[in-house]
């Protein structure tokens, strides 16, 4: 939480710093900004039993690095020429098929690679301030607002894959920093990186009790009940245009 209240405050330390400065004009300046973009989301937390009474099983998790996406947004003005209200919606996957699960027979241990998927839909309204710009075809801007999280998490065994029954959202807080060039009139692209700590939760089953290791039958537990957040950074590329 520290670090996270860290970067809250590096991030918008400039809008105070500029926010006796004047935006330069920017001719085509408008209303509405719609736009899309390819992200990538260097991780993500599963925490495999956050409701048990055991504090070991309870704080135990998987760390997840790697994911992609893709995202659309649209924000308007509001107040004045360097304030925008927005909201944008998002798809994400995660993967990692290299995660190594240990099982406990009645005299031995089998250890069995399964697969971790992690698919998640953020919503988040945010705020923009923008930055006074020394170029009149370059906007830099900061901004942060409140995400609601849902998705979901399959896990894989040999061949058998998990089966949801339920899952609940989530909300976080959400810091942004990001830079628009224009390239034409009303056309342009940016860059933007977003933190956030958007968390939700999945409770699911394996469709069969147990699974066989080398000739060995290990039980799979009735259910798991797992806690996912979406705490990386993300860092998004994209278009967009100003009506």
């Amino acid at each position: 939480m520290f670090r996270f209240i860290s970067v809250v405050i590096i991030l918008l330390a400039p809008s105070f710093i500029f926010s006796q400065n004047s935006v330069p004009h920017i001719p085509f300046l408008s209303n509405v900004v719609v736009s899309g973009s390819l992200n990538y989301i260097s991780s993500a937390t599963i925490q495999l039993a956050p409701y048990s009474s055991d504090i070991i099983e309870r704080n135990s998790s998987l760390d997840i690095s790697g994911g992609y996406g893709y995202g659309f947004s649209i924000r308007t003005k509001i107040l004045r020429n360097d304030l925008f209200l927005g909201i944008t919606a998002e798809f994400i996957k995660i993967e990692d098929n290299n995660a190594v699960l240990s099982l406990e027979g009645d005299t031995s241990i089998g250890r069995v690679r399964v697969s971790e998927s992690i698919m998640a839909y953020p919503v988040e309204l945010t705020a923009y301030f923008n930055v006074p710009s020394f170029q009149e075809n370059l906007n830099i801007y900061l901004g942060g607002g409140l995400g609601i999280y849902s998705g979901d998490r399959i896990r894989k065994i040999q061949n058998f894959e998990s089966e949801t029954i339920s899952k609940s959202i989530g909300l976080s807080l959400v810091v942004l920093s990001g830079i628009e060039y224009y390239f034409e009139k009303n056309f342009m692209s940016f860059m933007e990186l977003r933190f956030r700590d958007g968390e939700y939760d999945v409770r699911s089953k394996f469709p069969l009790s147990s699974i066989n290791i080398n000739g060995v039958s290990y039980p799979l537990g009735k259910e798991m009940n797992s806690k996912i957040f979406i705490d990386g950074l993300k860092i998004s590329l994209g278009l967009g245009y100003r009506f």
